[in-house]
Parts: structure tokens; C-alpha cells; sequence
């Protein structure tokens, strides 16, 4: 398993977090890094879940980072992220990949280090909002 795997929640004693899933919805105390590792694990049973995690306060201009498996491609994983602006406005990114533990680190830093992925090589997808 990855070392990312083993991180504990490091962040702002302010921040909160929620977890939704297809079937359920997770509250800050409920959430660990397993749980985090099993919701996106399971995607190659369960093609028609998704996860979105949604801080209370902005990550690096951050509101939200989301992702679902990809009906296409074989264990395929799509990787959103919305960015706000201060006017109000966002930007929509979007990642995808067969490299589940690549999304799982994501998600993990994302919740235990509130650190965004490198979203340079993302593509911008914000037209479709």
C-alpha cells in the first residue's frame, strides 16, 4: 500500500469535511484514510459510484474535488476539481487515469494535508457548466 495511505488528518482544527458517495453521505468524524481508499477501490465493482469531497473552507482556491470511474476505459478513473474565483466565477479541471493509487494519493492529500494535485496538464472543462 502506499505510504500516502497511512497519513493522519494534519489539517486546520476549522476545517470540516464531507464525503459523498452514490449510496451514502460521510461527516467529518466519520472519515479516515480507509474509508477514503475503499470508496474508490470499489469503483471496479460498482461502475455507477462516484465520490466528491467537500471541504468547509477553501483548499488553495478549491471548493470541491470529486471523481467517478470512467464507463469507456478499463478501470479508467476521472478526476475533477472546481476552483473559485473571488468575483464569483470558477474553473472546472478535469483528470483522468487508470492509476488508481495515483487518484487515491489525490484524495488523501487533498483531505490530510489540504494540498491540491498538480492540475497543470488538466483539462479545462468549465464550457460544460
Amino acid at each position: 500500500m502506499n505510504e500516502s495511505a497511512h497519513l493522519n488528518f494534519a489539517g486546520s482544527s476549522d476545517m470540516t469535511y464531507t464525503i459523498t458517495t452514490q449510496g451514502v453521505t460521510y461527516q467529518n468524524d466519520a472519515l479516515e484514510a480507509s474509508l477514503i481508499i475503499d470508496i474508490i477501490q470499489g469503483f471496479d465493482t460498482d461502475p455507477d459510484d462516484f465520490i466528491v469531497m467537500d471541504p468547509s473552507l477553501s483548499i488553495e482556491g478549491s471548493s470541491y474535488m470529486q471523481a467517478f470511474p470512467l464507463r469507456d476505459a478499463v478501470n479508467g478513473i476521472n478526476v475533477e476539481l472546481r476552483l473559485d474565483n473571488p468575483d464569483g466565477s470558477f474553473k472546472h479541471y478535469s483528470y483522468s487515469t487508470t492509476d488508481i493509487g495515483a487518484v487515491i494519493t489525490m484524495f488523501l492529500e487533498y483531505w490530510g494535508l489540504q494540498k491540491l494535485p498538480d492540475w497543470t496538464g488538466w483539462t479545462d472543462i468549465t464550457d460544460q457548466f
